[in-house]
């Protein structure tokens, strides 16, 4: 059985005007100055879907399902601390804060998750 899949992703690019500052200010991108979001629904068809919610200890990272490559993914951090997502194939490093969450229609990507502090997590993986 196939599976209908339709997200959203809004994101406001920031960046750092005086690096060696160590107040770590950020500010709109002046490049884009503004939020910017889409809708969409992937045309890869779903056929084996992964689904779970775990802890990532301190200082520890995971690949999700076994190294198996996916076709879309989300990710949720539903800790308390930073979850960094790589897109290990792709070379893409994706910070989370709490709260936050990442959606997005792949190629055959391997997706790995790591924490310095440590934090709890929730996936939704797709494989055509």
């Amino acid at each position: 059985m196939a599976i209908k899949i339709v997200y959203s992703n809004s994101c406001v690019p920031q960046e750092r005007i005086d690096f060696a500052d160590s107040t770590y200010k950020w500010y709109l991108d002046s490049d884009s100055s503004k939020k910017m979001s889409g809708k969409c629904e992937p045309t890869v068809t779903i056929a084996t879907t992964y689904y779970g919610t775990a802890t990532l200890a301190a200082g520890g990272s995971i690949t999700l399902e076994s190294s198996t490559t996916m076709d879309f993914a989300h990710i949720k951090n539903i800790g308390e601390n930073d979850l960094t997502v790589n897109l290990g194939n792709r070379g893409a490093r994706i910070l989370l804060g709490e709260d936050e969450s990442l959606a997005l229609q792949t190629d055959d990507v391997t997706v790995a998750l790591a924490s310095t502090l440590g934090t709890d997590y929730e996936y939704f993986l797709g494989k055509d």
